[in-house]
């Protein structure tokens, strides 16, 4: 056989074995080992949070340094954190970067509806007033929830969670179960847009909080899981969206949720109530899934939710709770001290803080 060819065989070979088994290597922009200096949050330089600062939430942006501490100097933003939604009086919750992190999605309340709007941002991090409507309602809900939605690696897919009237009550609410939707992303700046919306799996359990793999090679979302809307019993499962026949739980024990992939895709992190007591905390395991979670944060007496990881780093932020309020900390990955956040701007203590978002 000629060498050359021999030699492609067996890279091919190589790259498919990696797509099913493991994260592969990817060489695209997207790559979080591969950031170029427009990318906004492949450096840390924002996580974007949920706040009920004003009364009702809104989303706000910290500007912070590579060590995940709220930067003092070269603001973007007159003031930091900025509130990003000040403005509207109804609630924005559950925001998530583009993988260029050029684009900031979330879920506002409209009525009774809630939909997915978008933010759209200069490569310095200031918002892009060059767009028309910014923020803008990506798509219609039909009358429906939508919420935490999320971009797939290569930035051509929004995944979010729907929630559906389908509990028999006249209007939609929590007894009503959710289900994952897809749909394709095409165009950037004023021509972005979300179209073909559709659901990943329909079923009669309850599934949201869905994060896509960070790497291309890999094609598996992970998200939350419970037998119906109103269980006590919570799981985290991976699915391929595109094959949705490829859904398996990922660690089934006890309440486990909201979880979130380490930027080199071999490693899970979620918020898990693994001992006694049903306190929150967040752990760490392999992915795929073999041994026992590790705890990454354990806080007696405190409930610790909502990780989500720095995608070029070493570093967690997540959501530590004191009675009901929470309020944005910071970890390394690894374990260790966690720091709050917003130590320098106290008024945020007494308010509730949710669903970081690096």
């Amino acid at each position: 056989m000629n060498k050359k060819i021999f030699v492609t065989i067996i890279i091919l070979f190589s790259a498919i074995l990696s797509g099913l088994w493991g994260c592969g290597d990817d060489t695209t922009v997207n790559d979080p080992g591969n950031a170029n200096s427009s990318d906004l949050t492949r450096t840390g330089k924002f996580i974007s949070f949920t706040s009920n600062f004003n009364g009702n939430y809104d989303i706000f942006l910290a500007q912070v340094t590579s060590g995940g501490v709220l930067e003092t100097t070269n603001l973007v933003y007159q003031t930091n954190p900025v509130n990003l939604t000040e403005f509207y009086t109804q609630d924005d919750k559950q925001s998530n970067w583009s993988p260029d992190g050029r684009v900031l999605v979330f879920s506002r309340t409209d009525g009774n509806n809630q939909e997915i709007y978008a933010f759209f941002f200069k490569a310095d991090g200031s918002i892009d007033s060059s767009i028309s409507e910014n923020p803008r309602k990506l798509f219609s809900s039909n009358g429906n929830w939508d919420n935490n939605p999320s971009f797939s690696p290569s930035g051509t897919y929004l995944i979010w969670d729907r929630r559906t009237d389908n509990a028999n009550s006249p209007i939609i609410d929590s007894s009503d179960s959710r289900d994952l939707y897809i749909g394709d992303v095409t165009g950037s700046g004023s021509s972005f847009q979300v179209s073909n919306p559709r659901p990943v799996k329909v079923t009669d359990a309850d599934e949201y909080n869905p994060k896509w793999s960070p790497k291309i090679s890999v094609r598996r979302i992970a998200y939350e899981y419970q037998s119906s809307a109103t269980s006590t019993d919570h799981d985290v499962y991976i699915i391929d969206p595109l094959d949705t026949n490829n859904n398996a739980n990922f660690y089934n024990p006890n309440n486990s949720g909201y979880p979130a992939w380490s930027p080199a895709c071999d490693r899970i992190i979620f918020e898990s109530d693994k001992t006694s007591g049903n306190y929150w905390m967040i752990v760490s395991l392999p992915y795929p899934a073999s041994g026992n979670p590790v705890d990454v944060v354990n806080e007696a007496g405190i409930n610790s939710r909502y990780p989500t990881w720095l995608p070029n780093g070493g570093l967690l932020a997540y959501t530590r709770f004191t009675g009901t309020n929470g309020n944005i900390y910071i970890v390394p990955s690894s374990g260790g001290t966690p720091f709050k956040l917003l130590s320098s701007v106290p008024l945020f203590d007494a308010v509730n803080n949710l669903w970081p978002a690096w």
